[in-house]
């Protein structure tokens, strides 16, 4: 059986230093609500768009230092890595991804880097049955399981439980999940999506990260992925 782990940016470590994240916003004049803004790219959850966002540029905290993979607080739905970190990941079988260039302002000078944004979802590659629901409150308090039989069975109970529950932040979350006999093995880098919130590396992208001495990178066994 494959051995995975969470891949996310370092938090508070000697190589990112104290400040998380380390990107907290864009350039001073950035427009945010532009329709190529960050924001715009971040809403780009089931295909990639058809504009070339503006990341220019990312300003890092002045407490915070330079890493390969850096905390970004403006967007998400991938991560902003260099080009290091960039042509070590284009060597291995990724989920569906670009890379846009990205400008990183640090300590008065720029650094090329990269967005590599990424659309994944594999809920309907999941085994419910054999997999461990809750329902999540706030995405901080369990309020007890439930049972889910299938994806078809998985919306219609979060549906109901978002219409039941008018006003409140609650939805339906995996705590364990069981990845049916149709999963692609050979997927080095992927996430989940709809219940579950995590990036997921293969051993051998783990094994090439820690080699290359890949900085600002927080890995850690998958323990709810099997």
């Amino acid at each position: 059986m494959s051995t995975y782990y969470i891949l996310e940016p370092a938090c508070n470590t000697s190589e990112t230093g104290s400040q998380y994240p380390q990107v907290q916003k864009m350039a001073p004049e950035y427009n945010y609500k532009a329709p190529n803004s960050v924001y715009a790219l971040s809403r780009a959850v089931e295909k990639f768009p058809d504009f070339s966002p503006n990341l220019d540029y990312f300003i890092v905290h002045g407490k915070a230092k330079l890493t390969d993979l850096l905390s970004v607080a403006p967007i998400h739905g991938g991560f902003l890595i260099s080009n290091r970190f960039k042509l070590l990941l284009e060597k291995f079988h990724l989920a569906p991804h670009k890379f846009y260039p990205a400008k990183v302002y640090h300590k008065k000078q720029f650094h090329e880097y990269y967005w590599m944004h990424i659309i994944c979802n594999l809920t309907n590659l999941v085994d419910y049955p054999n997999s461990t629901f809750f329902f999540y409150l706030n995405f901080s308090h369990n309020l007890g399981y439930i049972a889910i039989a299938s994806k078809d069975d998985y919306e219609q109970k979060k549906e109901k439980v978002k219409k039941d529950n008018p006003g409140k932040t609650i939805t339906i979350w995996a705590e364990k999940i069981k990845l049916n006999s149709d999963f692609d093995t050979s997927l080095h880098l992927f996430e989940i999506g709809g219940f579950d919130s995590n990036y997921y590396i293969s051993q051998p992208l783990k094994e090439a990260i820690v080699a290359a001495n890949i900085t600002g990178c927080h890995i850690a066994p998958a323990a709810k992925l099997f």
